[in-house]
């Protein structure tokens, strides 16, 4: 009999704890209670942050459809507070709007460039440890002006804002390697792992920040005030201490493998402006250590089209073909070279993550590399390039040679 009891009692315990499983809603929101935060901007000020925050306006957007351009408001609200910390701003945003901040949809992060060359890493800690954002928006830094006055300006062919800085780096990197789309995550990793240095992608605005916010903005075929992409921001640590330019930036791609397209030209001994374009990258990076000593061996390969000549010069021969794919393979080279040394001689920061890449290979090695004041100028550091041009377009020689007087 006992065991008859047993058993039934056994049998109900599943169904005795199944509701608990499904109380799913107890946290649940409304989406009219919510605000939903697309960009935040952190700027350092006396006594502690100055947090912005654009916020997506639900009705101005409602009546968007596919290929329509929506709402004739402006899309987004802009709120800034001045806080001791963070989260305070949090707090602060309800003494403002009726509606609590959601930051399960942020697009980008914008740093101010006078706290990102005092140090940022503190402030990063609050979008860590709370559980609504998503890692995965992107990060930048304002240059020569503050992630406020990024945040307030209106795009035309982007009703978000937040949206354009987001869509616009994520293709700029693929198209032109000029920049580089760093996430949250990334951007920490980078801090906090050893042999490595972060990179952000710089942002600056173009104009009046004030003229920027305001909806005329936007009714202009030409704009007064634009948003910007322009230099990657080097960080030691979590501070910013400089700047890199397009043409070094292009090589640090090259070097961390991050190149989906790139475009360069070069006038050849005929002088005609050749233009090239990298469709497909590759770069393989293999460490040797060679009599106890580390070197660096970097290997690209890469898939070329011509895009454009301006001169005289005529591809009708395999000779010619081979002589432009060595010429760009000798502007990847310098290019990587360029990157180094530079970046070396001028801030001894590893963003190639060579350190890393000595670690994984050897960690006794790296141990000892690393106790090197400045281990990069004396890391060996090898280049190979391999392209080969598969297409030259639709014709082979130009037709300026045919126009007549």
């Amino acid at each position: 009999m006992k065991k008859r009891l047993m058993k039934a009692l056994t049998a109900c315990i599943p169904v005795l704890l199944l509701p608990l499983l499904l109380s799913g809603c107890w946290e649940r929101k409304e989406l009219n209670e919510l605000a939903f935060v697309l960009g935040v901007g952190l700027d350092k000020v006396e006594d502690g942050y100055m947090v912005s925050m654009q916020v997506v306006i639900p009705s101005s957007i409602s009546s968007q459809s596919a290929g329509g351009s929506g709402g004739s408001g402006v899309p987004v609200v802009f709120y800034s507070f001045r806080v001791k910390t963070v989260y305070e701003s949090l707090r602060k945003f309800n003494l403002v709007s009726s509606r609590s901040p959601y930051m399960g949809h942020i697009r980008v992060l914008v740093v101010g460039e006078e706290l990102a060359r005092q140090g940022v890493g503190e402030t990063l800690d609050v979008f860590k440890r709370s559980r609504e954002p998503r890692m995965d928006f992107f990060v930048m830094v304002a240059r020569n002006t503050t992630a406020a006055n990024v945040l307030k300006v209106l795009t035309p062919l982007d009703r978000l804002p937040a949206n354009k800085l987001f869509n616009s780096l994520d293709k700029s990197y693929r198209i032109s390697s000029r920049t580089i789309a760093v996430t949250l995550d990334e951007f920490i990793e980078d801090l906090i792992y050893e042999g490595t240095n972060p990179v952000l992608t710089g942002v600056e605005v173009e104009g009046d920040p004030e003229t920027g916010a305001g909806k005329s903005n936007v009714e202009r075929t030409n704009p007064d005030t634009r948003l910007r992409y322009k230099s990657v921001a080097i960080f030691k640590g979590d501070r910013l201490i400089g700047w890199m330019d397009g043409a070094l930036t292009v090589g640090y791609n090259y070097v961390i493998d991050n190149v989906t397209k790139n475009t360069g030209n070069f006038k050849d001994k005929n002088g005609s402006v050749i233009v090239m374009e990298a469709l497909e990258a590759k770069t393989r990076r293999k460490v040797k250590i060679i009599n106890g000593e580390p070197h660096i061996y970097l290997s690209v390969e890469a898939l070329c089209n011509v895009e454009e000549i301006e001169g005289p010069d005529k591809l009708d021969t395999e000779s010619k073909i081979r002589e432009l794919e060595l010429k760009t393979q000798e502007r990847i080279v310098e290019r990587m070279e360029t990157a180094v040394k530079i970046i070396t001689e001028n801030y001894n920061a590893d963003i190639f993550g060579f350190g890393r890449s000595v670690y994984r290979k050897s960690p006794k090695v790296w141990s000892k590399l690393r106790e090197q004041e400045n281990y990069l100028a004396h890391l060996p550091v090898h280049y190979k390039a391999t392209v080969t041009i598969n297409r030259i377009g639709t014709i082979d020689n130009s037709f300026i040679d045919e126009i007549k007087e």
